[in-house]
């Protein structure tokens, strides 16, 4: 007889060691690609050519994710991602990471919304932000730990890094798919929607995209002003361990309360909190500003992305699958262009510029938040 799995405890720990690989490429590929001599635009351009690929192809995966087996989509995804990344050690120049960059961030552009839509099929209304934050507390884990543990073993064996990686998901996609199987929606989860303002959706993608904006623009971007600070692989891994470390407790603490739904305040403190840590990140020099910095980019990010994959997927369950695909599209969109204009300001303005220049667009965001409130609440 098969063996079929329908339980959410399997379904997170799929999540959790998915991106626990996940985690280890975020630091093993700056610090591979600056062995291999990048320079800051070149280290923002592998971040946004990957956002660029993932925000084409999401939209598309998430379309498809509720005609075809969630399971098997995200398995295969998992799949591919890890064959891919496990070639890195071998590329002799950069060109051919920019190659591989594309195969892998079309596998994790299959895995996600395929995950995030399965939720919609156990949860609806108000239990889904518990089921979305347990959700959130298992990927946002495994990329903690995958990040620590990455920057002990690139210490080491710079390619242990890939392969473990790889190995794992490859490993973690086939029996996922083989597996796990999305159980049909009860009548009460198709019809039970949240009932909410539909205007801090788009806000909240908005907020999300800024975050990532930050967040991924200091993890392409700042490994080359750690390495000239002088901070082993190990200490940059404990730092960028802390964007996540923040972001995570975000999700454990928004997941304990349904206080802040359809409430507009949270908006405004994620941007406060992403805001504060890019001027210390600017003005900082020692190991703990810098991860006190990165404690509140993190944070601002959790609350940011808690919203924008709540509204997505609770506002209207009939929508999930293809709301879910334009949750990531925005996370994309804000990897694609902070490592992007990162990098150029990097290179070319100051290796500090990037974090001022953030700054500036976060304020922008917020205005343009204050502005959307009100022309929404005019028109109820």
């Amino acid at each position: 007889m098969k063996i079929t799995i329908q339980n959410l405890k399997f379904f997170y720990g799929f999540t959790f060691f998915m991106n626990l690989g996940v985690g280890m490429l975020g630091l093993g590929i700056p610090l591979f690609a600056l062995k291999l001599g990048a320079n800051n635009v070149e280290l923002g351009a592998i971040g946004a050519i990957g956002s660029f690929v993932y925000i084409l192809f999401v939209p598309f995966s998430g379309g498809i994710t509720d005609r075809f087996p969630k399971n098997v989509q995200a398995g295969i995804g998992a799949i591919l991602f890890g064959a891919m990344i496990g070639l890195i050690p071998f590329v002799p120049s950069l060109y051919w990471i920019y190659l591989i960059l594309v195969c892998y961030i079309i596998g994790l552009a299959l895995v996600w919304p395929a995950l995030e839509a399965t939720m919609s099929h156990y949860f609806s209304g108000k239990d889904l932000a518990r089921g979305a934050g347990w959700y959130n507390l298992s990927w946002s884990s495994g990329a903690m730990i995958g990040i620590y543990i990455a920057g002990w073993i690139y210490a080491r064996e710079p390619g242990l890094v890939f392969w473990s990686a790889g190995g794992i998901c490859i490993l973690n996609g086939i029996i996922f798919m083989s597996l796990f199987r999305v159980p049909p929606k009860p009548e009460e989860v198709v019809t039970n929607g949240e009932s909410g303002p539909e205007y801090l959706l788009y806000l909240f993608w908005l907020a999300n995209a800024m975050s990532y904006f930050a967040m991924n623009e200091i993890r392409n971007i700042y490994p080359k002003l750690a390495r000239d600070l002088g901070f082993s692989s190990e200490n940059l891994g404990f730092l960028l361990l802390c964007l996540t470390f923040a972001q995570a407790s975000l999700f454990v603490i928004l997941n304990r309360t349904a206080r802040w739904h359809n409430k507009f305040w949270p908006l405004t403190f994620s941007m406060v909190l992403v805001l504060a840590g890019l001027i210390l990140t600017y003005f900082s020099q020692s190991m703990a500003a810098f991860a006190v910095a990165f404690l509140l980019i993190g944070a601002g990010g959790g609350i940011s992305y808690t919203g924008s994959l709540y509204y997505a997927v609770s506002l209207s369950p009939k929508l999930a699958g293809s709301r879910s695909g334009w949750h990531e599209f925005y996370v994309g969109l804000g990897g694609l262009a902070g490592p992007l204009l990162g990098g150029i300001f990097a290179q070319y303005i100051g290796v500090r510029s990037p974090y001022l220049m953030s700054g500036a667009l976060v304020l922008v965001m917020m205005a343009i938040q204050f502005v959307y409130r009100k022309r929404a609440a005019s028109l109820r």
